[in-house]
């Protein structure tokens, strides 16, 4: 799949995931139950790799 985003969007959604995953790990570190903390956790990585494709802001 691909997404194509104009500039404005890209950086949108590099500010939202930068928000979003600090409190996403605490919530991974927090779950006990085992299977939530896997679908946690498997956000947490999908995140982390769209925001590492976006790159830094030009």
């Amino acid at each position: 799949m691909s997404l194509t985003l104009s500039d404005s969007d890209a950086a949108l959604l590099r500010g939202l995931l930068a928000d979003y995953l600090p409190s996403l790990k605490r919530e991974v570190a927090r779950t006990e139950e085992r299977g939530m903390r896997h679908a946690l956790a498997e956000r947490q990585d999908l995140a982390e790799r769209i925001l590492q494709q976006l790159g830094q802001p030009a």
